[in-house]
């Protein structure tokens, strides 16, 4: 909801229009609106057929009967009964009044609700997701109806109310997301009833359509919104996450320049320090776990919201010290493997994220679009893809190295699979003795075990006078590192076996140095096989080896994937869109709790 003024209704206040039933929109239309319910409404069975009581139900749109004017009981008409328990949809006409529809789903704060009728059949839409498909009418025709908050005989709307609109098309679930929160003109195409609700006074609602059909005022109060949390926060957001190292890290400087731009100032929260500090930048950045220490930062912050990442325990804790603004969950890659990301949402973060968030933050990576949907159908989330500025870090002219060089760029750790990489270093070097093997490494966040396992393996494939091994470099020497790798004639290898955002295949890329990379969800969005990169599938040496060996030896293929890899990245991770996507999340955010 984004006016100041909206309608109140109690119990017998209502919204009238002159014409009671809508006759010119048949069968495939659209009702949407803001609400804010006060009370539960009476449950029903989802059915085809049947009359129910209109006893507690809170009519936001009054089901009329469709045979009202010249008796055709062939004609239903279309009710939404809303609650804080959840969304109803009914039909009236001679003998009938079933829910078609009937989703049970907590509701205590302004939320959009849509409902699209394609071909008589209703579809649930919540802040411009579907969640629920009804029953197709048993009837003839049906049409929205035209009375607002209850009526006579009928159950009343017990809560607040704004931009209650009608639409003579089904709208698709872009349509409702791209204007759902915007102010419309009236004469959008499709368009039938536009009634805003923000007139502040009087007893007369206006249609902002060509088609006037305005209404009458019943007992419904104006209320206005005090000033919203927008004027009286800072524009301060606050980021934490555990250790400042690797893509976060990365992550964390890139949105700190873009949304600077855009006059949002970001201050850092790590849990304890890491070799990206040696990037420096000119904010706050806090190192701390210590419980008061946090909350002081917190107090003293005035932060617009806070964005945590991953860590599930501080939810919590972030409320319990008193924040009361937008607290955001968000994650970059949930775990070693695809299926992991559900599971651990469901057993360890389902109640902390469904009680104390107002949203979650995840890049445009599939098993974790899939993950949330089904874990959190009905709290808002934002995907969106990462940025990253290609003028502050871009290809480098150096002298070119005569030996070929393949990169490698994580942690020792099972994720980042080293192992294979090493292995597909080992097949290749057989094949050409002068290839060289970098790996780029935070040394400080391995396990002893772990580096064991490298240092023998090592041994076994006799790789010692073929690898150099780089540890914590700062990230403004990477560019140089990827320019060389790319001029030499090797690649980037990256064999992780799962990344939720791949900043280190995004980096080479930009570099123009070309990637070999496991085919992981989170580098999809940077890599077209055999266009922008190439993949292999996770475990596969001998493929591995062999689309290297292309990589190598195909000059053609190689140029296009160079050029072609450093383009796509320019053109689709931008640092203003990524400011306008989290700009726009924050807005909503504030309006959903206001």
């Amino acid at each position: 909801m984004f006016h100041n003024a909206f309608l109140t209704f109690n119990d017998k206040s209502s919204v009238s229009i002159p014409e009671q039933i809508f006759l010119n929109v048949q069968n495939t239309f659209t009702i949407e609106f803001w609400a804010k319910p006060k009370g539960a409404h009476i449950v029903d069975q989802q059915s085809k057929k049947g009359i129910t009581t209109t006893n507690n139900k809170q009519f936001v749109i009054v089901p009329i009967y469709g045979a009202i004017g010249d008796g055709n009981s062939t004609r239903a008409g279309v009710g939404v009964s809303v609650g804080t328990n959840g969304v109803s949809i009914y039909e009236h006409t001679l003998n009938h009044l079933p829910a078609t529809l009937v989703e049970n789903l907590p509701i205590h704060d302004w939320t959009h609700i849509a409902i699209v009728y394609n071909d008589k059949t209703p579809n649930l839409f919540i802040n411009g997701n579907l969640v629920k498909r009804g029953l197709s009418s048993t009837k003839r025709i049906v049409v929205p109806s035209g009375i607002f908050g209850g009526m006579d005989n009928f159950g009343s709307y017990i809560g607040s109310l704004s931009e209650v609109r009608i639409w003579g098309t089904a709208r698709t679930k872009s349509e409702i997301k791209q204007n759902m929160r915007q102010e419309l003109t009236g004469n959008e195409n499709g368009l039938f009833g536009y009634w805003k609700l923000n007139e502040g006074t009087g007893t007369i609602l206006y249609d902002s359509t060509q088609n006037k059909k305005n209404g009458f005022i019943h007992g419904a109060k104006w209320n206005t919104l005090q000033q919203t949390v927008l004027n009286i926060k800072s524009n301060k957001v606050l980021f934490q996450f555990l250790v400042p190292s690797g893509g976060v890290e990365t992550l964390n400087r890139q949105r700190f320049y873009a949304l600077k731009k855009q006059g949002i100032y970001c201050h850092f929260l790590y849990a304890k320090e890491g070799t990206g500090l040696q990037n420096k930048i000119e904010t706050s950045i806090f190192i701390t776990d210590i419980d008061a220490e946090i909350k002081d930062i917190l107090n003293n912050g005035n932060y617009r919201a806070i964005v945590v990442l991953d860590s599930i325990k501080l939810i919590k804790k972030i409320r319990d010290f008193g924040y009361k603004g937008p607290l955001i969950y968000e994650t970059q890659g949930l775990g070693h493997n695809i299926q992991y990301a559900e599971q651990f949402l469901k057993e360890q973060a389902y109640d902390t994220i469904n009680n104390y968030c107002d949203a979650i933050l995840y890049p445009v990576t599939p098993h974790l679009i899939k993950a949330f949907n089904s874990v959190f159908p009905h709290k808002p989330k934002y995907c969106f893809q990462n940025c990253f500025d290609s003028e502050e870090f871009k290809y480098e002219v150096h002298p070119t190295n005569k030996r070929p060089i393949i990169g490698w760029v994580g942690r020792l750790e099972p994720n980042k699979n080293w192992k294979d990489f090493l292995l597909i270093g080992a097949k290749l070097i057989k094949e050409d003795p002068s290839i060289q093997l970098w790996m780029f490494e935070d040394n400080t966040l391995s396990a002893m075990k772990e580096r064991a396992a490298f240092e023998q393996k090592i041994e076994e494939l006799n790789l010692k006078n073929h690898l150099t091994i780089y540890a914590n470099q700062p990230h403004r020497k990477m560019a140089e590192y990827y320019s060389i790798i790319g001029d030499s004639g090797g690649f980037l290898c990256s064999t992780s076996k799962v990344e939720g955002f791949g900043y280190a295949v995004l980096e080479a890329m930009i570099c123009r140095c070309p990637v070999l990379s496991t085919d992981s969800e989170g580098v999809r969005s940077f890599i077209k096989h055999n266009n922008t990169g190439k993949f292999f599938t996770l475990g596969n040496i001998n493929q591995a080896v062999q689309e290297g060996r292309e990589l190598m030896t195909n000059m053609h293929l190689r140029e296009q994937i160079r050029y072609n890899g450093f383009k796509h990245i320019e053109l689709h991770f931008s640092p203003k869109a990524y400011a306008e996507n989290f700009m726009k999340m924050i807005s909503e955010v504030e309006i959903l709790k206001s």
